[in-house]
């Protein structure tokens, strides 16, 4: 119980000096009350997002413009990760693609997409899908070329053909990268989403709400647009990733948390 409650105690400790240095910078006066309202009205319009349904309404259109694209991102990601970690041949072949395109930041594209697809949800999603596919099978790549080899030696000696061996060996020995791999994913697909809803504010959520709200100088909007943003990622990985971490990784001994 006492470790538990140091844990969380030392989990919320920088949320608490952050809430404290923004009273004091409100309350000095430091920063200009319309640039940085105090914490107290913050909490008031975020309040009221909850209470008139518009935060309902701005996470419902985020989660549509994000899951489906990170959904598909993610199942092309694991399926070439695995061929270009598992087969020589594929490694050659789509190497320098991956390469060529790994720096470019996601938004750089955002300009020609909507040449093609105007102004629409559909071009957040190809920004999310990038943004989100080539940071995952970076890491599927590494994770599946990281599996121990002794383990390959073992199933080929049970005579598994190729298939059963990526399923019932190959992912699950990558399947810690293969996890942060989707993280990272997820953080990047996130932050995209953010940039893309403020660019594509036709289809937007939570983004063209901080982008109109910043265009009106409330900032109070702006910072508890920031919060939920913030929010949502915590749960995420709390209730998601930590949850699936419990489930396989730590259960199979792989990690401890």
């Amino acid at each position: 119980m006492a470790i538990r409650i140091k844990d969380i105690v030392l989990g919320w400790s920088l949320f608490i000096i952050a809430l404290i240095t923004w009273q004091i910078l409100s309350a000095t006066q430091i920063v200009p009350p319309w640039l940085l309202s105090p914490p107290e009205e913050t909490f008031s319009v975020f309040l009221e997002l909850i209470s008139n349904g518009t935060l309902i309404k701005l996470l419902f259109n985020s989660f549509l413009n994000v899951f489906p694209a990170f959904i598909i991102s993610l199942i092309f990601a694991l399926v070439l990760g695995t061929l270009v970690g598992a087969n020589p041949t594929f490694s050659k072949m789509f190497s320098p693609f991956l390469a060529a395109i790994h720096l470019v930041p996601s938004l750089a594209w955002l300009p020609l997409i909507i040449l093609f697809f105007g102004f629409t949800r559909e071009t957040i999603w190809i920004i999310i899908f990038i943004s989100s596919f080539i940071r995952m099978i970076y890491s599927i790549i590494g994770g599946v070329q990281g599996v121990n080899q002794n383990w390959l030696l073992v199933a080929q000696n049970l005579e598994l053909n190729r298939f059963q061996i990526i399923i019932r060996v190959v992912l699950p020995g990558a399947l810690p990268q293969i996890l942060s791999g989707i993280r990272v994913g997820f953080g990047s697909a996130w932050r995209s989403l953010v940039g893309a809803e403020m660019l594509v504010v036709t289809a937007g959520g939570l983004g063209k709400y901080i982008w109109m709200s910043q265009w009106a100088f409330k900032f109070d909007q702006v910072i508890s647009g920031i919060i939920v943003i913030a929010l949502v990622g915590v749960i995420v990985e709390q209730l998601v990733f930590k949850k699936i971490e419990r489930i396989t990784l730590v259960r199979w001994g792989l990690v401890q948390i």
